[in-house]
């Protein structure tokens, strides 16, 4: 079963003003800090997965929303520092789902990146709930517009989206006034519908309970 994390990362594009607008760098884990679903990520925890990507020779997924079926990059760069787990990547040219995506990031309309991963260590804070991830198998990182980690300052993509830096994201991309337009269009249903499509939603009775739960848990197991 694969779990979730997002984080609001202050994504960034390498060469925006030139010919090669097709890097993407920020951070897919951060460290050391509690997300809305009670997890939170400890230093190393994706130090074993990232050697056996390194040994395979391949490269971690790019994908939007976790849609395993329309990959739009590969992750080419993945280091851990003391701030958490950095990634770098590039998109895929002819893919129509990399191309609003690497426009909507240019816009400022989607700042998040979420990691698609399988826990295999943890443990649990009797006091709090809190689950600790030590080690995980990092399966794909997602670009997503509102992250889930507690800290994520994002006050809203229809509140932040421009029609006109959009559009001029996709006439860059070689589109048409009148297909930019449009594509802003499809853009907005799909990436903003009832002001976006979240990751996790904050902390609310449902995970007060699955934070007592771990608490009893741990406790039975003592």
């Amino acid at each position: 079963m694969m779990d979730r994390l997002a984080f609001d990362c202050e994504l960034k594009l390498a060469g925006v003003d030139g010919a090669d607008a097709g890097t993407i760098e920020g951070y897919a884990s951060v460290y050391n800090v509690v997300d809305r679903g009670g997890d939170i990520v400890l230093p190393g925890a994706f130090k074993a997965s990232l050697a056996d990507w390194r040994k395979r020779k391949a490269a971690v997924p790019m994908l939007w929303y976790h849609d395993a079926g329309t990959p739009i990059g590969l992750w080419t760069d993945l280091n851990e520092d003391d701030h958490g787990l950095k990634a770098a990547g590039v998109f895929i040219d002819g893919v129509p789902q990399a191309a609003i995506a690497r426009a909507v990031v240019k816009a400022g309309a989607v700042k998040g990146l979420s990691i698609g991963y399988r826990t295999i260590d943890y443990e649990i804070d009797r006091t709090t709930g809190v689950r600790k991830i030590k080690k995980a198998e990092l399966w794909e990182i997602s670009l997503v517009t509102f992250p889930m980690n507690v800290d994520a300052q994002i006050t809203g993509a229809k509140a932040a989206f421009d029609d006109r830096l959009l559009e001029q994201a996709f006439r860059d991309e070689g589109l048409s006034n009148r297909e930019a337009k449009l594509a802003v269009s499809v853009v907005r249903k799909q990436v903003l519908r009832d002001g976006g499509r979240s990751e996790q939603t904050s902390r609310d009775g449902k995970t007060d309970l699955l934070m007592a739960l771990r608490k009893s848990a741990e406790l039975l197991r003592s």
